[in-house]
């Protein structure tokens, strides 16, 4: 019997058909297999990448309560007995690097380096007797308590031969937080024949001013003979130094004589009197000096002792002050007794090392019109100032009254590198002082109390005393 011949259903070759071109297919693409998770898998867009940029980690840049990242070069372990004082950084804010501005000189950004890096030691000069060394201890400990290494620096107080020896004692006994302390004195009383000559006139009520030792800062390369070659910070002993000095011990000076901080809310022609200065030509040194002249003050100097020489200006100072108290020449100016030569004399002769390096007036208890002016273009006056203002009422200085502004108000404060306290109202003749923010005053009872009493910036909307910036540095007895 003939066998049965199977044949396969159509549906069935259709099923094998089809079956063989999906695996066909897929052979034909199968990198489609391996990007499959790519296709279909939801991914979160990546983070921008990491900024970094050489940026400086100041107060001013970091955030209130963030780490420093910058290298610190502070020794890790200090004294025992060194003071527990905070540093006042939080109320006085660093900013840049001594900054150009005038036809005087440019200081350069290069000219600056990190302190941390710089081993280079620096002399710090005072003139003082031992009536004022509550001022020498507050200069000293301020300059040491902000240093990066306080052991690079030297401190020397020029002062009379009865007050040296005994001044250089008491200050050791006092600052025992800082053993390493370089610490000496040069008796000024050979000098006093030749400074004797310059003090006199009328251009000043305030007595201390008339003194030798107020010429002393003129002297420097002659009563420091070992920085005959090198460079000498003079500081009056009224300032406080609330950052690290290093940085001016390798400032280009670009060969001036000296580098001091212009301070252009005030004109020389406020205190000098131009026209008669014209009108000596002849018999004057060479002078840059116009009214529109930016004020420089003398209280904070970086002195070049070889430049000095060179250009003359102790020579001049002294000429400048002979002409001014000669009959029928002078008055050559309106106020001051040290500080209107050496403006004239150093004219064109120096650096400017930033307004930072010398916010002055702390000691003053009213503040012109003019000047709140001067800020406020400039964009750095606070409106809330303006509360704690009113024409000064109560206890003015001679012809202040109805005109002057009071207290005075200091809005470079929170910037600044060196506070200075000239004028009569030192902080060591009143009160002790804290730090704490004060609030704007209520009543006339509290205006008059607080008229006199200077304000320095601590932030936005934020005004301290500055007389507390100075007691917290003041070491115990």
């Amino acid at each position: 019997m003939a066998r049965k011949r199977r044949c396969w259903s159509p549906p069935w070759i259709l099923l094998g058909a089809s079956l063989c071109s999906v695996v066909l297919w897929l052979l034909l693409h199968r990198e489609l297999l391996g990007a499959s998770d790519s296709i279909f898998e939801v991914k979160e867009p990546a983070p921008p990448p990491l900024e970094l940029r050489a940026t400086s980690l100041s107060a001013t840049s970091a955030p209130r309560g963030s780490p420093s990242l910058a290298p610190k070069s502070r020794p890790t372990t200090p004294p025992k007995s060194r003071p527990t004082t905070p540093s006042p950084a939080t109320a006085v804010r660093e900013v840049s690097a001594p900054h150009v501005s005038g036809a005087s000189g440019t200081a350069t950004d290069s000219a600056a380096p990190n302190s941390a890096k710089s081993a280079k030691s620096l002399t710090v000069a005072l003139a003082a007797e031992l009536k004022q060394l509550e001022g020498v201890l507050v200069v000293i400990n301020s300059a040491m308590s902000n240093a990066a290494d306080p052991s690079s620096l030297k401190f020397r107080i020029i002062s009379s031969g009865e007050d040296a020896e005994p001044l250089v004692a008491k200050v050791k006994s006092r600052l025992p937080a800082w053993p390493m302390l370089d610490i000496g004195a040069v008796d000024f009383d050979p000098w006093n024949p030749r400074v004797g000559k310059l003090l006199g006139g009328k251009s000043s009520s305030r007595k201390e001013l008339f003194d030798a030792l107020n010429f002393a800062a003129f002297y420097l390369h002659e009563a420091l003979p070992d920085l005959a070659n090198g460079r000498v910070l003079y500081l009056d002993t009224d300032v406080v130094v609330v950052s690290d000095l290093a940085p001016l011990a390798s400032l280009d000076l670009q060969g001036h004589a000296a580098g001091a901080a212009e301070d252009c809310s005030q004109r020389v022609g406020k205190y000098i009197d131009v026209d008669r200065l014209k009108a000596l030509q002849s018999e004057l040194p060479a002078h840059q000096v116009s009214k529109k002249s930016c004020v420089v003050n003398r209280g904070v100097v970086l002195v070049d002792c070889a430049a000095w020489k060179k250009h003359q200006v102790t020579e001049s100072i002294e000429q400048l002050v002979k002409l001014h108290l000669t009959k029928g020449k002078g008055p050559l100016w309106r106020a001051g007794v040290s500080q209107p030569p050496f403006l004239i004399a150093l004219a064109g002769k120096y650096l400017d090392l930033g307004a930072e390096y010398n916010v002055r007036g702390l000691g003053r208890g009213d503040i012109a019109p003019e000047e709140v002016d001067f800020y406020k273009k400039r964009k750095r006056w606070d409106p809330y100032y303006d509360k704690f203002l009113r024409k000064c009422k109560f206890h003015c200085c001679p012809g202040c009254k109805g005109w002057a502004l009071s207290p005075y108000v200091s809005a470079l404060a929170q910037q600044a590198k060196i506070l200075h306290f000239n004028g009569r109202l030192k902080p060591s003749h009143a009160a002790k002082r804290g730090t704490e923010p004060v609030l704007p005053p209520t009543s006339e009872e509290d205006r008059s109390v607080r008229e006199q009493r200077p304000l320095c910036s601590c932030g936005h909307q934020c005004l301290q005393e500055c007389a507390g910036i100075w007691w917290k540095y003041l070491p115990p007895e």
